[in-house]
């Protein structure tokens, strides 16, 4: 079951995590190293930025910057091992619906395809090989 942050934006709690497979992390330095091995245009690079920095303040449960804001906002700190724990898929779901509502449902699937290529990244040891 999902926790909830600063007002109704769900977030991961911090008990039953299942072991990473990489060595901890902040999910600062986590998005940087992703963005960099992933082969994308530098204008990508800037967009798949955001978007993860965006995912960041939703998974610690804080309100995401947004407009403006959204470009050149820093993730939030926390550990990367927090992404794997075990009520992740819940709680991507119960984000996503959220912002859905916000941004649109095309915005949305952008967004979750990016973060979810992250999250398979960063658990498939892509932390281990920079």
């Amino acid at each position: 079951m999902t926790e909830l942050g600063s007002g109704s934006t769900p977030r991961l709690p911090h008990t039953q995590t299942a072991p990473l497979s990489v060595q901890p992390s902040s999910y600062a330095a986590a998005v940087e190293r992703y963005v960099a091995s992933a082969g994308i245009s530098k204008s990508s690079a800037e967009g798949y930025r955001i978007s993860l920095t965006t995912w960041g303040w939703m998974f610690a449960g804080e309100p995401a910057p947004t407009g403006p804001a959204r470009r050149g906002a820093k993730p939030p700190a926390f550990p990367i091992g927090v992404l794997d724990n075990l009520a992740l898929p819940e709680v991507l779901a119960e984000l996503m619906a959220a912002r859905a509502d916000e941004m649109g449902a095309d915005a949305v699937t952008r967004e979750l395809y990016i973060a979810r290529a992250a999250i398979r990244w960063w658990r498939g040891g892509g932390l281990d090989r920079l």
